[in-house]
């Protein structure tokens, strides 16, 4: 058995996602490569891409690199609060995805899973991929799943 095929065991056992081993994973040597690969399989000129404000510096030059269009929708500090009106009324026709980390990069809040059901349903009901950096998903501390 191949890193594929215990990742996509590990997706179907903690998601409940069915993927294939052979040809929906790329192994990458690092965040910036693997954010990178993401953006540029999915991304053509002019798509807009929806980022949680703050947002992690190199989300937008990867973005740029593309030739997308960063589109922040603002958290609301100090707890950070994604408001569902904001949110939505960020979505147009050019939306192409959403970029979600969680805990997020730079205030470390962690989407509850009501906010998380919201990008969910807002990215299905508008034909538009959750690109989800999950760099932290393996450090110990239990969080809500995407």
């Amino acid at each position: 058995q191949g890193i594929c095929d215990v990742l996509a065991a590990t997706m179907k056992r903690d998601h409940g996602l069915d993927v294939d081993p052979l040809t929906d994973f790329a192994i990458c040597c690092g965040q910036s490569e693997a954010f990178a690969a993401a953006i540029f399989a999915v991304i053509d000129p002019g798509d807009e891409v929806l980022l949680f404000d703050p947002a992690y510096e190199t989300y937008q030059t990867c973005i740029e690199l593309a030739r997308g269009v960063p589109v922040y929708v603002p958290l609301d500090p100090p707890s950070w609060t994604l408001h569902a009106d904001k949110f939505l009324k960020s979505f147009t026709r050019r939306t192409k995805a959403v970029i979600l980390n969680s805990p997020h990069n730079p205030t470390g809040k962690v989407f509850s899973r009501a906010e998380l059901l919201i990008i969910s349903q807002a990215c299905q009901q508008m034909d538009c991929f959750a690109i989800t950096d999950e760099v932290n998903l393996h450090d110990g501390i239990d969080r809500n799943n995407f």
